[in-house]
């Protein structure tokens, strides 16, 4: 899969891609914001692993490029009921509060609400994610540049790496809301 629009690039990642993804998953201030604040504590072959087991899938683990670099990675999957799930993140701190992640997100639910593949498979009707709690930044992107519903907040289910209890918001988007925007 590959999508290109202006200067970003979102695309399939492949085993050249392994380095990259196994330093950003083990750093845990990339991490934190995902209730990781020590990294995943990934080795380079279960990261290896994750890379192949995305090959031939609809779903895909994918890494985001801005002019040629890559500088972050997201992942959706289809989990039927007409829905995908998505997640994704700007590693590269220089790359953050630039506007970039907007153009990502709308670039990709296009992509995932109007490719002939995925919706061979599974015509998604919805795509739902979700962040921390303590994710302000982009719950304000989410809501306001999105237009996305804050489905439910999910307090304390579950504890971080040190033992901290964290909160989740759940989002959704209809593809009928995604293209009244």
């Amino acid at each position: 899969m590959r999508i290109e629009k202006d200067n970003i690039v979102i695309r399939s990642a492949n085993l050249k891609d392994a380095e990259i993804l196994n330093h950003w998953w083990n750093d845990g201030s990339v991490m934190e914001h995902a209730g990781f604040p020590n990294g995943l504590g990934q080795s380079m072959e279960e990261t290896i692993e994750c890379v192949k087991r995305n090959e031939g899938h609809i779903s895909q683990l994918c890494i985001i490029e801005i002019d040629g670099k890559p500088v972050g990675e997201l992942n959706y999957s289809i989990t039927g009921n007409d829905t995908a799930y998505s997640g994704w993140k700007i590693c590269e701190k220089e790359y953050q509060n630039k506007g970039y992640g907007t153009v990502i997100i709308n670039t990709l639910f296009d992509f995932i609400f109007t490719d002939e593949k995925i919706n061979s498979v599974c015509k998604v009707n919805k795509i739902e994610w979700d962040t921390m709690l303590e994710n302000k930044r982009a719950q304000h992107v989410y809501e306001n540049k999105i237009k996305a519903v804050k489905k439910e907040v999910l307090e304390n289910n579950w504890k971080d790496q040190l033992g901290n209890w964290r909160t989740a918001v759940m989002y959704e988007i209809s593809r009928e809301k995604f293209y009244k925007k």
